[in-house]
């Protein structure tokens, strides 16, 4: 066996050793494999080339629901708030069927279909993930390449308009593999410990008290 034979096998070697020690790092944090899945999907999410967002300003006050996955909103100290999620908006509907493409989607299995979490001022998240169809401005890739959207919000705290208070949100949308499942409340429980980077330019405006359904 050859000087080179040798090298190689001990650099595959350690390649595996280095491989095998990071995932049990990761499953020793109580990360599944599906956990670290979600997680590397949500850090790599891709941007629509024209970054089309916009701002939600959402009554404090409303009885309806909020946008996307938020069921109830709570206003708490240092204008931090409690938000309440439902299954809505990833995938899990009623009727079986995605709205805006009539694409099948599994029917919901969840035992659980709340999560409740605490968004301090200026935090991001996810609010929904669903099938959108063929992206044809999703970078990077081919035209009618399959994806799902996945909604990100930024929470900007409380503003005052005509002697109302409303959340503020900013919110842009982003894109995964088609083949990617939109798993709740995962998806968001992991979604809070990352800084998704949400563009300023508020492409679309404004959206005042919108009707969410």
């Amino acid at each position: 066996m050859n000087k080179f034979t040798i090298g190689l096998i001990v650099t595959v070697g350690i390649l595996i050793t280095g491989i095998a020690y990071m995932a049990s790092t990761d499953l020793s944090l109580g990360q599944s494999t599906s956990d670290i899945v979600i997680i590397n999907a949500l850090n790599n999410i891709e941007y629509d080339q024209f970054r089309d967002n916009d701002t939600h300003y959402e009554r404090a006050d409303r009885e309806k629901k909020y946008y996307g996955s938020m069921t109830d909103i709570e206003l708490l100290e240092n204008n931090s708030i409690e938000i309440t999620f439902g299954e809505d908006y990833f995938d899990l509907r009623r009727d079986n069927t995605d709205v805006k493409s009539n694409l099948q989607s599994p029917p919901s299995t969840l035992e659980n279909s709340r999560f409740v979490a605490t968004i301090q001022e200026g935090q991001t998240f996810v609010a929904g993930c669903n099938h959108f169809g063929d992206m044809p401005n999703r970078p990077n890739e081919a035209e009618n390449t399959p994806a799902k959207q996945i909604h990100v919000l930024k929470y900007n705290g409380i503003t005052e308009k005509n002697g109302t208070s409303y959340y503020g949100f900013a919110h842009e949308a982003g894109y995964i593999p088609g083949d990617f499942e939109c798993i709740f409340p995962e998806m968001v429980q992991h979604s809070l410990d990352i800084d998704f980077d949400i563009s300023d330019i508020n492409f679309y405006g404004d959206v005042w008290d919108f009707d969410w359904k």
